[in-house]
């Protein structure tokens, strides 16, 4: 008897240790969407290290901070972008509109 209890104790443990670990990892959302109307889009991406596809476009965007993101443009080097300014990055031309926590919205032309 007293092995078996051993053995349910070991394994709710191990259950605990695990549930846990997961919580001190955290979730971090990941999500993005868009809308394109006369050539230009407006792209809304949440959580960072996400690579997306805009009208055939790939985009990665590596870091949002409160000021702004870095993001890179079919494989272009990283470039940050301030809320507020534009930059062209690749063949495209970016306009970051707002950063909320770990959500950046950006327009791409």
């Amino acid at each position: 008897m007293e092995e078996e209890f051993m053995v349910r104790r070991v394994s709710l443990a191990a259950v605990v240790a695990l549930g846990g670990t997961l919580l001190l990892s955290g979730c971090q959302t990941v999500s993005s969407s868009y809308a394109c109307s006369n050539g230009e889009c407006h792209v809304t991406v949440t959580g960072s290290d996400q690579s997306i596809e805009v009208n055939d476009i790939d985009l990665t965007v590596s870091t949002i901070t409160a000021q702004g993101m870095t993001i890179s443009v079919e494989g272009s080097s990283p470039t940050t972008i301030a809320v507020g300014r534009r930059a062209r990055v690749g063949a495209v031309e970016i306009t970051v509109t707002s950063v909320k926590g770990d959500e950046v919205k950006f327009d791409l032309r």
